[in-house]
């Protein structure tokens, strides 16, 4: 190596982890640096193998994006790929290249190793959750009085892609990774987020035109497909509050994400889309107050099944909304969001258990119901003095472990010595209590530590994932061991295909929610069920309520128009509101 080239590589490790060099195929010919911390391989294993070969298969077509950028004497700024480990782990590093001095058909490639707790919560296809993009969106809005850098794009595939016999086969796969690269590429430090199926956001310089992309998209596709159709909203802060950035941004990538919504999306600046947000949260909370205060909605109930027996061990209440009172308000997850945010979550708990108390007087001894509670109302001692004096009211009177008691955390627990001080109470009385969506939160270990549980229900999605990941079978496995030497019950959400059934049961875990064992059915469904006569309405009350968990997306569409039909004649579920 000559002097030049030794200085060279000196100023690259000055700032990198590991040098590669490699042809203009990226096949490694000398490695040197951390290498086995990067890839889990000594320099040895690696040579002779392409980098492509290194990384994370969704990053490939990036990679070979940037890299024919580049031959092109593009400039092509740092990019962040994933580097695999072994079987499961990856590495995320952020890849430099330059030419070879004097080799034109050598190049170099440095990699800096980040530390994983800077990295913005890549998913599996590389891109950041919302809330990670909507902050460093936020993080790249100028101060008041100096110029607006950046723009937020926002674009949605044609029909066809978002089709999903398309999109299962190899050409629909091929060319969503082809776009997925496009974008990322095209995007300023590649940063983009998902908002749906068919929908992105990714954030590029305010000189750059958009319509480079479009074009690129439609050179991948090959006149296959229509054109992608495309928004863009100025980062300008114009005198707003981060908070307030944040929800601008948030109301515009909530409209584009959807189909029905995108369409109006003609808002090009923060202060508008604030406007509109606040204009429609005024809508939302209204019409929240509203649902809870006149009782305008209804319960579903959905069987937790016993895995090898078969047997009901309980239903859990889901809360339906009646035709026309929902005025905006997507689903139950955002009722409940807001019910929390305008502090009338522990009113329509309370509303709740006397609907599910006075559900099960009507229903025979051997039947359970398990009734959802938010974790902000079980840090209120008011709601806890009335939750129990209504429990022991005359009127209310019903054998205490009929009725169970599930934890959600939509609102974190942060105080524990009131809500553990509730819970041992209750399951002095007789109730069980369940942990909701185990696995999907910060918390629920630290719930499972402090909290008396009786049953603890696995995030459906965590459970979904474990089919395809065996680093989540491990965590699975290990979470029903402990529940059980706990003491506690195992649950798992989303269940539809008996291969899930038969994954669940290998794993330990020992009941069963979804739609392989019932989908949610009415008041009116379950008394026919049991060849039972319905109970008499009673005159009209305003404690006619329940509460679920956030809808699962696989199950919005049939639930919403088949699985459900509302008992009182006047009501029907509309078809956004699951």
């Amino acid at each position: 190596m000559d002097r030049r080239l030794e200085q060279l590589a000196a100023l690259a490790f000055a700032a990198a982890d590991v040098l590669f060099e490699v042809d203009r195929a990226l096949r490694v010919r000398h490695v040197g640096g951390a290498i086995q911390k990067l890839t889990g391989h000594g320099a040895t294993a690696v040579r002779n193998l392409s980098l492509f070969e290194l990384i994370v298969p969704a990053d490939r077509v990036f990679l070979r994006r940037v890299v024919e950028a580049f031959n092109q004497d593009k400039t092509v700024e740092r990019i962040t790929v994933r580097f695999l480990q072994g079987a499961e782990n990856t590495v995320p590093a952020i890849l430099g290249i330059t030419s070879m001095p004097g080799v034109d058909s050598e190049r170099l490639v440095t990699a800096t190793i980040l530390d994983r707790g800077f990295v913005a919560c890549p998913d599996s296809d590389g891109f950041l959750d919302r809330s990670s993009f909507i902050d460093l969106a936020r993080r790249m809005t100028p101060p008041v009085g100096e110029p607006t850098r950046f723009k937020v794009v926002m674009l949605a595939l044609p029909q066809l892609v978002r089709n999903a016999a398309l999109r299962n086969t190899v050409l629909g796969t091929a060319f969503l990774a082809e776009v997925e690269a496009i974008l990322r590429i095209s995007s300023e430090g590649g940063v983009v987020t998902r908002l749906s199926d068919d929908a992105f956001a990714y954030l590029q310089p305010v000189g750059d035109d958009s319509k480079v992309v479009e074009s690129k998209i439609e050179a991948a596709t090959d006149a296959l497909l229509a054109k992608p159709c495309i928004r863009s909203l100025a980062l300008d802060a114009s005198l707003l509050e981060q908070g307030e950035i944040e929800t601008a941004l948030n109301y515009a990538l909530e409209n584009f994400a959807g189909e029905q919504t995108r369409d109006k999306i003609v808002l090009e600046n923060l202060p508008d889309c604030l406007a509109a947000s606040t204009n429609r949260n005024r809508n939302l909370v209204t019409a929240c107050r509203s649902i809870i205060e006149d009782g305008t909605f209804f319960q579903v109930l959905q069987p937790i099944m016993a895995l090898k027996t078969g047997a009901i061990q309980h239903y859990e209440v889901l809360t339906r909304f009646a035709e026309g009172v929902t005025r905006g308000i997507s689903n139950t997850g955002e009722f409940i969001e807001i019910a929390e945010q305008i502090g009338m979550i522990n009113t329509f708990d309370l509303i709740n258990c006397v609907k599910t108390i006075k559900l099960l007087q009507t229903l025979p001894a051997g039947i359970r119901l398990a009734l959802n509670v938010s974790g902000r109302s079980v840090q209120s001692a008011e709601f806890s003095t009335r939750l129990l004096n209504m429990l022991d009211a005359p009127d209310m009177q019903v054998a205490p472990s009929r009725l169970l008691i599930e934890i959600t955390e939509t609102r974190g627990i942060t105080d524990f010595e009131g809500p553990t001080a509730l819970l041992q109470h209750l399951v002095k009385r007789g109730h069980r209590i369940c942990l909701d969506d185990f696995g999907a939160g910060a918390m629920s270990f630290e719930y499972l530590r402090r909290f008396p549980v009786n049953y603890v229900k696995i995030d459906g999605p965590f459970f979904r994932n474990a089919m395809v990941s065996s680093r989540d079978r491990i965590l699975i496995r290990a979470i029903a061991r402990c529940s059980f030497e706990l003491g506690c019950r195992t649950v798992v959400e989303m269940i539809e295909t008996e291969a899930q059934a038969a994954l669940a049961r290998e794993l330990g875990v020992e009941c069963g929610q979804g739609w392989l064992f019932g989908k949610p059915m009415t008041v009116d469904a379950l008394f026919a069920s049991l060849k039972l006569s319905p109970p008499r309405p009673a005159g009209r009350s305003r404690s006619t309520v329940k509460r679920a968990a956030p809808p699962r997306p696989a199950e919005k569409a049939e639930v919403s128009r088949a699985s459900v039909q509302p008992s009182p004649a006047k009501l029907a579920i509309p078809g956004n509101a699951v």
